[in-house]
C-alpha cells in the first residue's frame, strides 16, 4: 500500500519532491492512516509534512481528539498547528451544522497552508467517500458533470486516499 500510496502522490496529487504538505488530522482512523502513509512516503519521496487538527468543540470528547493528535504528531516527530473555532449559530441557521463546520475546516486549513508554505492539503477521502457522493449528488438530481467522482487533486486539495475502500484503511 505504501508503494501505491507513494505513486498516487506523484501521478495523481500532482506532487513533486521537496514540496511541503499540510495533512488534515482529525484524529479518526482514516485521518491517522493518511498522516501514517505521509511520514513513510516522505522518507523515500523526499516532502515535508505538516499536520493541522481543528478543534470545533462539537463533541465532548473533541478536546481528547485534539490531545490524541498531539501526542501522534509528537511521537511521528511531525509539526502539528492545532486551533478551536467555535460555530456561531448564525453559521448554523444559514448552512447547517456539517456545512459550517467544513467551511470553518477549509479556510483553516487553506490559512493554515498559506501561512506555512504548504504547496497542498491532504484529505483523508476514501473510496467509500466517492461512493457517498456519487450516491447523495444523484438524490439530488445532478446532470453528468456532478455525478463525476472526487478528483484526486482539486485546486490545494488532495485526496490521495480515494483508490482504498474505509476496510483497507482499517487493516493498515
Amino acid at each position: 500500500m505504501q508503494d501505491a500510496f507513494c505513486q498516487t502522490l506523484r501521478v495523481k496529487c500532482l506532487l513533486t519532491p521537496h514540496e511541503r504538505v499540510l495533512v488534515a488530522v482529525s484524529g479518526g482512523a482514516d485521518s491517522v492512516v493518511l498522516l501514517h502513509l505521509f511520514v513513510s512516503c516522505a522518507a523515500h519521496y523526499p516532502l515535508t509534512v505538516v499536520a493541522a487538527h481543528l478543534d470545533h468543540g462539537l463533541r465532548p470528547e473533541s478536546a481528547a481528539d485534539a490531545d490524541f493528535v498531539r501526542r501522534l504528531c509528537e511521537r511521528l516527530e511531525i509539526p502539528l498547528v492545532v486551533e478551536r473555532a467555535d460555530i456561531s449559530d448564525e453559521q448554523r441557521a444559514e448552512n447547517g451544522l456539517e456545512a459550517a463546520a467544513r467551511d470553518l475546516r477549509r479556510k483553516f486549513l487553506q490559512r493554515t497552508a498559506a501561512r506555512l508554505g504548504c504547496a497542498a492539503i491532504a484529505l483523508g477521502h476514501h473510496r467509500d467517500d466517492q461512493a457517498e457522493t456519487v450516491l447523495l449528488r444523484l438524490l439530488r438530481g445532478s446532470g453528468p458533470t456532478g455525478l463525476a467522482a472526487t478528483r484526486p487533486r482539486c485546486g490545494p486539495f488532495i485526496r490521495p486516499l480515494l483508490a482504498w475502500p474505509r476496510s483497507r484503511l482499517r487493516t493498515y
